[in-house]
């Protein structure tokens, strides 16, 4: 954000809203907006009612007043302060901000005078302002009044993986095909995707999971996974509660599961993925701490570009 100061500044805006770019949430900023400019905010920070033993060592935690002003911040806290409404619960910092513009520059030019700071708004900004200035908090709530309020951090393997698993099930809380909130993004057009052969050894099928378009699935079984665009998955192969980035080809007789493959990779035929930790990572692959198998080109020997 300080690299960036002059190109802010060119816009010339009264508020600036700063948003994480590894989480995936359902929300219309207005009312986030709205809330900063009532209030007479320096700051405020966006957060979502957690139970504590789920916040415990994972968020930061925001401590308020009765007016949601932020009178205390903990990182990763083994034990979060409750909200003032709730002892079963804690405010979790979702890490969006709105900050008035003038306010925003004067912290980034002091903390970079701080050889000592992170530069972290968590670690280093929060703290440092909460006793000076007006910092509130905004609870995160559903745009869709009949439906909870949908928030992951994936920022690590296993919360990635985690969030395309819970895309499976009949009614996920992130509903892809909900029509009262779209989802508005690029998608390339794309043949639609195809399941070929119906021998009873060689059937092309998919269950429990989403295929993308330009996918086929030939002669092969998928079951519980996540294939993103123009996947290929070959004959007599079987690929279950995995996820598979755009342009992954899985030539024949491959087993995967519980697995993460990266986008561009070409599993060799006969491959197996998932069933032994330690065989694993003994070819290179990461393993995560819940047994999530990630799988990327230089793991497997193929040039990072493609």
């Amino acid at each position: 954000m300080f690299q960036n100061i002059d190109i802010i500044r060119h816009e010339i805006p009264k508020y600036v809203m700063i948003l994480s770019g590894d989480h995936v949430y359902r929300m219309d900023y207005a009312g986030l907006l709205a809330a900063h400019a009532e209030s007479g905010a320096d700051m405020t920070v966006c957060c979502l009612e957690t139970p504590i033993p789920e916040a415990a060592g994972a968020f930061g935690v925001m401590e308020v007043d009765e007016n949601m002003r932020v009178i205390g911040f903990q990182e990763k806290p083994e034990h979060p302060k409750p909200t003032p409404n709730d002892p079963e619960k804690c405010l979790a910092s979702m890490g969006n901000y709105v900050f008035n513009t003038k306010f925003l520059f004067d912290q980034l030019k002091k903390d970079a005078d701080n050889v000592a700071s992170d530069r972290d708004f968590g670690k280093d900004i929060i703290p440092s302002i909460i006793e000076q200035f007006n910092v509130y908090a905004f609870p995160f709530t559903s745009a869709v009044p009949e439906q909870p309020a949908y928030w992951r951090d994936v920022g690590t393997l296993d919360s990635f993986f985690q969030a395309n698993m819970e895309l499976l099930s009949p009614t996920p809380q992130l509903n892809l095909y909900d029509a009262k909130w779209p989802i508005w993004t690029y998608q390339e057009q794309l043949p639609p995707a195809k399941f070929v052969f119906d021998d009873d050894d060689r059937r092309g099928m998919a269950v429990d999971s989403i295929v993308s378009g330009g996918c086929i699935i030939s002669g092969a079984k998928v079951k519980r996974s996540v294939l993103f665009d123009e996947v290929r998955v070959c004959s007599y192969s079987l690929v279950k509660d995995s996820v598979l980035l755009p342009d992954v080809v899985v030539l024949k007789n491959c087993n995967i599961q519980n697995a993460i493959i990266d986008r561009g990779c070409i599993i060799p035929e006969g491959t197996f993925i998932g069933h032994s930790q330690e065989h694993d990572i003994a070819r290179g692959f990461r393993v995560s701490e819940k047994g999530v198998t990630l799988v990327t080109r230089k793991m497997l020997g193929l040039p990072e570009g493609y």
